[in-house]
């Protein structure tokens, strides 16, 4: 063989090796690339996931009703809301949008500045619309960060936390009053200078008022028992007749001495789901506050008549009537209007006719204008 063809042998040689080795470098390559595909293909299917859970529980936190959500950008832009949060905007609103351009709360937007200096909660309180608002803010500390601002009503928690207040004087008051009445008393008994007369006439009266006490006590321990459910109500099918004419007979005698014409009017034939015990309470509380309120020589009247699924029971009297800034308070537990203080009470009876009224299933409330007497409602589910 010539020079040439070895020389071309050689060349031939040195091809086939180099064509070998890029096929091997190809191929390694290939795989190379190939796991880096599957480890993104991988990586992209835990992102989409990742993706999907996210948008998951923002589609559940967007059906949340009670707090309003905001997601907000290092520029105060909102780059997400809840349904709550929008519920506070201006109509029409469409994301993102800097958080001064969506709401009127313009007290916010210096809470949200303030947010932003740390990592550090950050809250007021504000009032719209009838209604207060608490508003917290907080910094996500990432790279850009969030902030995250939610907006609470409070109104009903502020309301609670005045009734319990409120609660707690009434009970003061009530307690003080034949407390101190009865340690005078004692007092004066027990220093000794009063005849016979005299003393069985504040023994009398400390009778009465210990026994206004024990009311009292009994009637808080009630209420408590009904709207904790450890007083439950045991409904049987009742003529409405069985209801009203035990407690008419019972109070005949009380309006009778007070000079008060009592009657009743019943449609025939009518039964209800009740609890007889708990409705004659009822029944006697709305009777014996109207021969209180109800001025010698007036009237009231105990109906009972049909309404679709329901039987309502009113109690009219023509007494003095109640103010129209008291008629929404009148069945609060220690609410006491001037014509309820009037005679005195423990301030309980109307609110635990309410609690027992609620727990067939019913609804109670009243009617009325000064000097015009008042008209007492309640319902009950028709047999």
């Amino acid at each position: 063989m010539t020079i040439f063809g070895w020389m071309l042998m050689a060349g031939l040689a040195a091809l086939a090796l180099y064509l070998a080795w890029r096929w091997r470098w190809t191929e390694r390559e290939r795989q190379r690339l190939a796991r880096q595909v599957r480890i993104a293909g991988d990586e992209t299917a835990i992102l989409r996931h990742s993706h999907a859970e996210q948008a998951r529980f923002l589609d559940a936190l967007r059906g949340v009703r009670t707090d309003g959500v905001f997601l907000l950008d290092e520029e105060a832009t909102v780059v997400w809301m809840n349904d709550a949060a929008r519920e506070l905007c201006i109509p029409d609103i469409h994301l993102p949008q800097p958080l001064s351009q969506m709401i009127q709360h313009h007290e916010t937007l210096s809470l949200v500045q303030d947010a932003l200096s740390d990592n550090d909660p950050h809250e007021l309180q504000f009032h719209s619309n009838d209604s207060n608002y608490l508003a917290v803010a907080r910094r996500v500390p990432q790279n850009p960060p969030l902030i995250i601002l939610t907006v609470s009503d409070v109104t009903e928690l502020l309301r609670l936390g005045r009734s319990r207040r409120d609660f707690l004087a009434n009970v003061s008051h009530d307690l003080r009053t034949p407390i101190a009445a009865i340690q005078l008393m004692v007092e004066t008994l027990r220093s000794g200078a009063v005849d016979d007369a005299r003393r069985q006439k504040l023994l009398n009266s400390i009778y009465e008022q210990t026994a206004s006490l024990q009311q009292l006590a009994q009637e808080m321990l009630d209420l408590s028992m009904i709207e904790s459910g450890r007083m439950p109500l045991k409904l049987v099918e009742t003529p409405v007749e069985a209801l009203i004419q035990p407690v008419y007979q019972r109070m005949s005698a009380q309006a009778e001495h007070a000079h008060i014409t009592l009657t009743t009017h019943c449609e025939p034939d009518l039964r209800v789901w009740a609890d007889v015990s708990h409705v004659h309470r009822v029944l006697q509380n709305l009777m014996h506050n109207a021969i209180k309120f109800t001025p010698a020589g007036g009237d009231i009247a105990l109906r009972g008549y049909a309404q679709d699924d329901e039987v309502t029971l009113a109690v009219i009297d023509s007494g003095v009537g109640i103010a129209p800034e008291d008629v929404s308070h009148v069945f609060e537990r220690f609410y006491k209007a001037d014509r309820v203080r009037s005679g005195g009470g423990t301030g309980l009876g109307l609110a635990i006719a309410r609690h027992i009224v609620m727990g067939h299933g019913g609804r109670i409330w009243v009617e009325s204008e000064p000097g015009q007497g008042a008209t007492f409602f309640f319902t009950l589910p028709r047999v």
